[in-house]
């Protein structure tokens, strides 16, 4: 019970730092980029920031989690993933989602 409320209170923390630091779409999506890149992904491609991209964002944090958990040795994997698509959305031309 405790591992899982450290979780979602990461998870808000996280979330909380990234959105104010977009600024309502005037501020900085690099953090976005890096932390949440398969979320910020999907924003890019579909030009717009949707509910399928929201609901990829909430549930990464503990979905690492729960991998990392239940499945010790993939800790790698998970985060060599994660760089590679957080390289990947850095390097996506965008203007509306720009640095």
């Amino acid at each position: 019970m405790k591992k899982i409320i450290i979780t979602a209170l990461i998870t808000i923390l996280i979330l909380a730092f990234v959105i104010l630091s977009m600024g309502g779409g005037h501020g900085f999506f690099w953090p976005a980029k890096l932390i949440y890149p398969y979320a910020m992904i999907i924003t890019v491609l579909n030009n717009q920031i949707g509910l399928f991209s929201i609901i990829i964002a909430v549930i990464q944090i503990p979905l690492y989690a729960i991998i990392s958990n239940k499945k010790p040795k993939w800790l790698f994997l998970i985060i060599g993933i994660h760089i590679i698509a957080a390289i990947i959305c850095l390097n996506l031309p965008t203007e509306t989602f720009s640095g």
